[in-house]
């Protein structure tokens, strides 16, 4: 289901690395970037629109962070880990004026990031990172020149491997993304939907190492037998709960 192209789309976990890395290097506002956008999976103009004052705290029982714009977009964005962190740093470290203030800024030049120069600077940051890379690990990664619909699209892969790639997941990505059509999605993403059904006849496997021993143990049977008598439906259910 990988890209048959020599050149492949970054990874939410390549474009989270390399905002470590941008924080590291002091680029506070692209690190900042680059470690949200792949969780948010908004279009870069509608990200770029978030402010300080879009960082909400919510008093249910639970200590956490939400996006709350709804010009941006119906849904919620949960801020947690790593983006709940450096959304921290970034409050901390640098100088707010205004809650109405972007969080997205070039804190070495106090200009906000734009979508017109974003990816000239994407692009310009991201060549010293991977030859750190390489030099360190000696992987030629073989990735796409970093554009800034490289977010979404993280975000649309990460989604389409939770559903192995099913058409139904990919019709709904296609329409999160904002495309005509199908097709649209697929070139971008180059990926094919897969509803191919394999039979698995390997399912007796782990089961048939049981013996009679099972029987003389209290703990162990009812152990089985929760396993055993476990709805597979509702199973399947809280795997891909989150």
């Amino acid at each position: 289901m990988s890209s048959t192209l020599e050149n492949k789309h970054w990874s939410s976990e390549m474009i989270t690395l390399f905002g470590l890395w941008l924080w590291k290097e002091g680029e506070y506002g692209h690190a900042l970037l680059c470690i949200t956008g792949p969780q948010w999976g908004l279009k870069i103009g509608s990200q770029l629109k978030i402010t300080w004052e879009d960082v909400i705290y919510l008093d249910d029982g639970q200590t956490r962070v939400e996006l709350d714009n709804p010009d941006i977009d119906s849904m919620f964005r949960p801020i947690i880990g790593l983006s709940y962190e450096y959304i921290e740093k970034a409050f901390n470290t640098v100088n707010i004026n205004y809650t109405e203030d972007s969080i997205y800024v070039n804190y070495k030049t106090g200009k906000v990031l734009t979508t017109s120069t974003l990816n000239r600077e994407l692009q310009k940051l991201s060549e010293p990172f991977l030859a750190e890379l390489k030099e360190n690990t000696g992987k030629e990664l073989n990735l796409k020149p970093l554009k800034s619909n490289a977010f979404q699209i993280a975000l649309a892969l990460k989604m389409l491997e939770k559903y192995h790639y099913s058409k139904k997941c990919l019709i709904s990505i296609s329409k999160f993304m904002g495309h005509r059509t199908l097709k649209d999605t697929i070139k971008l993403l180059e990926v094919e939907p897969c509803d191919t059904i394999v039979y698995d006849f390997n399912g007796f496997s782990k089961s048939s190492s049981i013996n009679t021993s099972i029987l003389e143990n209290n703990e162990e049977l009812k152990s089985f037998i929760d396993k055993a008598t476990h709805d597979h439906y509702t199973k399947f259910i809280e795997s891909i709960t989150i």
